[in-house]
């Protein structure tokens, strides 16, 4: 359990090429369960600090837990090109995996949706850019 810190005003804006690249790889690891997906550039406070991905799953999917975490760690690993397992952690009753190798990448279910979220700055913390991210409207 933690308890998440404050990173600054979250905003979005259209993906860049690099964006829509870093998560092309989830897309191919997603096994074709992804019905529709949203790319984007994360910024706090102004500055591009990554990108957030929302992918909606066939919705039979979303209920088991454990194919939760495992597809979860799937997109992270594709994203990340680690075979690293991601740690989870759990916040506000939510349960989040964070990539532990390579590059920074965050990923969590939300009914039938799928969020990840890449960090290419080394702040702010990832566990706290995620949960921000939860927090605002592109994914909650």
């Amino acid at each position: 359990m933690i308890t998440p810190g404050t990173v600054g005003q979250i905003g979005y804006g259209p993906a860049s090429a690099t964006d829509r690249a870093r998560f092309a790889r989830a897309l191919k690891a997603s096994g074709g369960l992804v019905v529709s997906k949203s790319v984007s550039t994360l910024t706090v406070s102004g500055r591009d600090v990554g990108g957030v991905a929302v992918y909606s799953t066939k919705k039979s999917l979303a209920k088991s837990p454990v194919f939760q975490d495992q597809y979860v760690v799937q997109l992270i690993n594709a994203v990340t090109r680690s075979k690293s397992a991601p740690r989870f952690v759990k916040a506000d009753g939510q349960v989040m995996a964070l990539s532990t190798g390579g590059a920074a990448v965050a990923g969590w279910f939300e009914g039938n949706r799928v969020v990840l979220v890449y960090r290419q700055e080394k702040t702010p913390d990832l566990a706290d850019l995620a949960f921000s991210v939860k927090s605002t409207s592109l994914s909650g």
